[in-house]
């Protein structure tokens, strides 16, 4: 009873405190055991906590005639944000996994902002109109993720089949059930698809389910039954276990960009490698179509190589059919003034 006495008089006096002990111990924890997107147990999971989450939010203003439940109901708030955070931690993780910050960052930054105001308890007393947004970014995140998973593709067609999907599933529901915010649900579903309308166009949502688990760039590559050797001349960050991002070349050299992409199980996806000079702009300088097939878990491994190169600045994109960015290398290109190069040799099975 000490214990508990205690611990109540810990979360009135420092509410705040406690809610960045438990967001930060949750965001960890989903970091490291969240594993692929195509595993069955996210999958489940993550339907699970969708469901409870509409269930909870049904539940929000309802009495009970039993004196018991209505103790129960003083928690109900606090179990709708459990199941809101622990969706939008997990959901910022696989964003974050399947893009480059420089591109997607604003979108995964505005995913992490609804994480931490939903763990705000100023966010938590507010009414329904802000838990019904939180609550529809969470089924549009869902659909956005798993449908392509699902289906094994993703595309334009794919992406507004995904909207559509997120749009109605809520306002169906409440009518439904005939619960009094249904017109506020029909807004905030056709505002927030408008919204993320926007950002597939612009590029902003990262191409979920793909993500490059490796991506760099090599003086030369070497295949042999199934394993990899990546050349790149050695370096003081060698010692830090670090891959610098500068290519020295001698006359004859070839460029070459080595990626790891994972796909999951049954997907097809026709990517490309899309090489690009800084002049004042990024120009692109060539195009190189990659066909993968997921269901590795280690990640599909493909290669391209440059002959014809300038000295400068330089980017290597991995690009989805739909033309968003999956990863990037950037490197520069200028001649070597080393006589004999030593060589690191990574080898990739």
């Amino acid at each position: 009873m000490n214990f508990i006495t205690k611990s109540k008089e810990i979360h009135q006096k420092y509410p705040n405190l406690l809610v960045a002990i438990f967001f930060s111990g949750g965001f960890l924890f989903d970091i490291f055991t969240l594993g692929q997107v195509d595993e069955l147990a996210n999958f489940f999971g993550h339907t699970i906590y969708i469901i409870l989450l509409v269930t909870s939010f049904l539940h929000l203003e309802r009495k009970y005639d039993y004196q018991w439940l209505n103790k129960f109901a003083l928690y109900q708030k606090d179990i709708f944000h459990f199941f809101a955070g622990s969706l939008l931690s997990g959901f910022a993780i696989f964003f974050f996994k399947s893009s480059s910050l420089s591109v997607s960052g604003l979108f995964i930054l505005l995913i992490l902002a609804l994480l931490m105001a939903n763990e705000s308890p100023k966010l938590q007393s507010t009414g329904p109109v802000i838990k019904l947004i939180l609550l529809q970014f969470c089924l549009s995140a869902f659909f956005i993720i798993y449908i392509p998973v699902i289906v094994g593709l993703m595309g334009v067609t794919i992406f507004l089949i995904t909207l559509v999907l997120s749009a109605i599933t809520l306002p169906i529901i409440l009518t439904r059930l005939k619960h009094q915010a249904v017109l506020e649900s029909k807004i905030i579903a056709v505002a927030m698809s408008f919204i993320l309308l926007i950002g597939y166009i612009t590029n902003l949502i990262p191409p979920v389910p793909l993500s490059v688990k490796k991506i760099g760039v090599y003086h030369n590559i070497e295949k042999s039954e199934g394993v990899y050797k990546l050349y790149k001349e050695k370096s003081f960050l060698d010692y830090f276990g670090l891959e610098g991002h500068s290519f020295k070349y001698k006359e004859g050299d070839k460029v070459f960009v080595f990626a790891r992409i994972f796909a999951p199980k049954g997907f097809k996806e026709n990517l490309y490698i899309q090489w690009e000079k800084w002049d004042k702009t990024w120009k692109i300088s060539d195009k190189i179509p990659l066909s993968i097939k997921g269901g590795n878990l280690w990640g599909y491994r493909a290669f391209t190589y440059k002959k014809n190169y300038s000295d400068g600045l330089w980017r290597a994109r991995v690009m989805s059919s739909d033309k968003r960015e999956v990863a990037r290398v950037e490197f520069s290109i200028s001649p070597s003034k080393v006589q004999e190069r030593e060589w690191n040799i990574i080898t990739e099975e």
